[in-house]
C-alpha cells in the first residue's frame, strides 16, 4: 500500500478512537465544603468533547437552575459549570457530572456538597453583667456553628470545670455561679470551637457583683508608746465603692495635716505625737448605696519609760571605768608583786622600780652580816 493510503487509514483510525473513547470526568474542586450563606462555582471537565449534565445524586434526577440554590452554565463541549448557593443549612449531598461522548460512552465524577459554618455567637451575648451578692448568676453563650461547636467558659485563663458546684457551666453554654460573691467579678470569657477544622471564637462578659460595704480591723486594741506616731488601716470591701469617714467617738476626724492624716483613699488614718487625750475608740464607717457598716477600734496610749540623764550616765561610765582600773592593779600586784601603775612606770615609762624590804630579805640580810675589822684588830 502506497503511503498515502496508509496515512489516510491512520487518520480514520485515530478519528474512531476518539469517536469511540470514554470521556474522563473531573470536577474542580474537589472539596465540597461551603459555609453558610455563601456561594461556590464547580467546574467539570471532560477528556472528550461530549454532553454534559449535573445530577442530583440521590435520584440521578438532572439539576436545573433554582434560585437561590444552583445556577448552571456550559462552556463548551468539554466544560460545564455548577455555582451551588448555600442560603439555608441542608443535610449533606452528593452531585454528579455526566458526560456521555458520541459513541454513547457514560462516565460520571461525583462530589459531596456539605454546608458548615464558622463558630458565630447569636442572641448578643452581653459583654457586661451585674448581679447583687448572694444571688444566682447566669451567664449564656448562645453559639451556632456547623458542626456543633464545643463550648469552654474561661477565668482568669483556666476553663471552668462542668461540674456541679458554686461555679459550674452547662453543654448548652450557660454558666451558672451559685450565690455570687465580690470574689467573682472579674472577666469571664466563652470560647467556641470546632475541632476538626480548628475554628475559635469567643466573647468576654465582664462580671459585676454589688454587695453592701464590711470593714475589718486587724487589731482593735492597739496599745502605743506616748510622743510615738500610729496608723490604723481599715478593710473595706463593697461595690459601688464605700464612702469612708473616720470618728472618735461621736466626732469626725479630719485630715489637718498636723495631728491627723487620712490617706488618699480615706482607709488609713494617722495620729502623731500620742498623747493620754488621744486614747479613746476610733471607727471606720463604710457607706454605698446597698448599705453601710462600721468598726471601732480601742486606742491605749501608754507613758513610755523615762530615759537616764545625762549626769547618770557619765556617773555610770566612770564607776565602770575605776572598777575596771582596781580590778587590774589588784591583778598585777598579785602576779608581779607591784600595782598597775608601777607596772606601767617601769614597763612603758623606763623608771626603775623601788626596793621593796621583805621578811624573806631581813632574814637572809642578817645571816649574810660581814665582819668587819678595825685598824685596832676588834670586830665593829
Amino acid at each position: 500500500m502506497s503511503p498515502p493510503g496508509c496515512s489516510i487509514i491512520l487518520l480514520l483510525f485515530l478519528a474512531t478512537s476518539g469517536y469511540c473513547a470514554k470521556p474522563r470526568v473531573e470536577i474542580i474542586p474537589s472539596n465540597g465544603e461551603i459555609f453558610l450563606g455563601r456561594e461556590q462555582s464547580f467546574i467539570c471537565k471532560s477528556s472528550v468533547e461530549a454532553t454534559m449534565k449535573w445530577l442530583s445524586g440521590d435520584d440521578d434526577e438532572e439539576i436545573e437552575d433554582e434560585s437561590r440554590r444552583y445556577k448552571k452554565e456550559s462552556i463548551d463541549e468539554t466544560t460545564m459549570t455548577l455555582q451551588v448557593i448555600a442560603s439555608k443549612v441542608e443535610p449533606d449531598r452528593i452531585i454528579k457530572c455526566q458526560a456521555e461522548s458520541e459513541s454513547g460512552e457514560t462516565t460520571n465524577s461525583e462530589i459531596k456538597i456539605r454546608i458548615i459554618q464558622k463558630p458565630t455567637f447569636v442572641k448578643d451575648v452581653s459583654v457586661n453583667k451585674a448581679y447583687d451578692a448572694d444571688s444566682d448568676a447566669k451567664l449564656p453563650c448562645a453559639v451556632e456553628g456547623i458542626p456543633t461547636p464545643q463550648i469552654t467558659w474561661f477565668r482568669n485563663d483556666m476553663p471552668v470545670p462542668i461540674l456541679p458546684g458554686h461555679l459550674s457551666a452547662t453543654r448548652d453554654g450557660t454558666l451558672t455561679i451559685d450565690k455570687i460573691q465580690l470574689s467573682d467579678a472579674g472577666m469571664y470569657y466563652c470560647q467556641a470551637y470546632i475541632r476538626e477544622r480548628n475554628e475559635i471564637n469567643y466573647k468576654n462578659v465582664t462580671v459585676t457583683v454589688n454587695a453592701a460595704p464590711i470593714v475589718t480591723f486587724e487589731e482593735t486594741f492597739p496599745k502605743i508608746n506616748s510622743k510615738s506616731n500610729a496608723s490604723f488601716t481599715c478593710s473595706v470591701t463593697g461595690h459601688p465603692k464605700p464612702e469612708i469617714v473616720w470618728k472618735k467617738g461621736e466626732e469626725v476626724v479630719s485630715d489637718d495635716g498636723q495631728k491627723y492624716i487620712l490617706s488618699s483613699n480615706g482607709l488609713q488614718l494617722s495620729i502623731t505625737d500620742l498623747a493620754k487625750d488621744d486614747e479613746g475608740n476610733y471607727t471606720c464607717h463604710a457607706s454605698n448605696s446597698l448599705g453601710q457598716e462600721s468598726t471601732t477600734l480601742t486606742l491605749q496610749v501608754i507613758d513610755a519609760p523615762r530615759g537616764l540623764g545625762a549626769g547618770v550616765v557619765a556617773g555610770i561610765i566612770l564607776l565602770l571605768i575605776l572598777g575596771t582600773l582596781l580590778a587590774m592593779d589588784l591583778t598585777c600586784y598579785r602576779t608581779r608583786r607591784r600595782g598597775f601603775l608601777m607596772f606601767l612606770s617601769t614597763n612603758i615609762l623606763g623608771r626603775p622600780a623601788p626596793r621593796v624590804k621583805l621578811e624573806d630579805d631581813l632574814k637572809k640580810g642578817t645571816s649574810d652580816k660581814s665582819h668587819v675589822v678595825n685598824i685596832s684588830g676588834v670586830d665593829a
